[in-house]
């Protein structure tokens, strides 16, 4: 009798093998751990800054606000990265610190706490990007406008990040 498209080739099982399933069944959970993992890790894109493992960082991420003006704080797998929103707020500890420069300083801190010395480092008609001044490592913090954010809510983010980046030691001030 002929065989038929849907009959296995004489001597072939007619069933998969054993470690054929279990090559399939591996690759099933490698592919779901890593799906697991990038959920978990949250990364949105923002890289880390070039000195993101210095130690001042840490403690400064876990003292940061969840919430900067309404603004939920969404997980990043990156070190150092703190991001709020859809990236409306993003800020990066371990930046490359700012020498003497002829750019604007802005001390920015809540009535009473501690107040945090910042330049504006770059800015343009959909974000403004702040530098700390004088604090090693540095911190940068990236505000963008729209979805409910306005050029003029930017430093007001400032104010609510002073505190936790007043835990970096200040050296110098702006004159």
């Amino acid at each position: 009798m002929p065989s038929t498209p849907a009959d296995p080739p004489p001597g072939a099982p007619s069933h998969p093998s054993r470690p054929g399933r279990l090559v399939v069944g591996l690759v099933v959970l490698v592919v779901a751990a890593a799906a697991v993992w990038v959920y978990l890790a949250g990364s949105r894109g923002v890289q880390a800054a070039p000195q993101a493992d210095d130690p001042a960082c840490a403690p400064l991420l876990r003292a940061l606000p969840q919430t900067l003006d309404g603004l939920g704080r969404t997980p990043q797998g990156a070190p150092g990265v703190a991001v709020w929103g859809q990236e409306q707020v993003v800020l990066r500890c371990g930046g490359l610190v700012l020498g003497p420069t002829t750019k604007a300083c802005i001390p920015v801190g809540p009535d009473g706490g501690p107040t945090v010395d910042w330049v504006q480092d770059a800015a343009n008609d959909r974000a403004v990007r702040f530098l700390t001044y004088g604090r090693t490592p540095a911190v940068e913090v990236t505000v963008r406008f729209g979805a409910g954010l306005a050029r003029d809510q930017a430093t007001s983010q400032l104010v609510d990040l002073a505190g936790p980046v007043a835990g970096i030691e200040q050296t110098r001030t702006c004159l």
